[in-house]
């Protein structure tokens, strides 16, 4: 039973910031920048500490796929496994860089939710896993 509401609530997780994440990207076309979590501000470029951040991320997963491939060519993974291993880089990365940028402390509640949403994302989707295979 828990496992089935945890898994309801990864599901409307990763439905909220897939569409957080389409209407940004929209927006971003007609030159409105959109901040996390909902601060909008035209014109303005996004924190540069935000996009190293992303870039880290991006390149992290990357490398993990390229590790996987090379090594462990045959195996397949559950699409939701891709956001769970971008979430952990993006909260990693996205640590790492503010602690050395030296941000300040309102910056972290964005790293806290996406942690938060890794954590959820991450437990719901053992299941898939073994599901997947089976």
């Amino acid at each position: 039973m828990a496992t089935t509401n945890l898994k309801i609530l990864s599901k409307i997780l990763v439905a909220l910031i897939g569409i957080w994440t389409l209407t940004t990207s929209c927006f971003e076309i007609i030159g409105i920048t959109i901040h996390f979590p909902f601060t909008i501000s035209p014109g303005i470029e996004i924190p540069y500490h935000r996009l190293q951040s992303l870039r880290i991320s991006i390149f992290l997963t990357f490398t993990y796929f390229a590790m996987k491939y090379i090594f462990w060519e045959s195996s397949r993974l559950a699409p939701v496994i891709f956001l769970d291993i971008y979430l952990k880089a993006l909260v990693t990365s996205g640590a790492l860089i503010f602690f050395s940028n030296d941000v300040e402390l309102s910056e972290y509640r964005v790293l806290i939710f996406f942690l938060i949403a890794s954590v959820i994302i991450h437990i719901s989707s053992r299941t898939n896993i073994k599901k997947y295979f089976s």
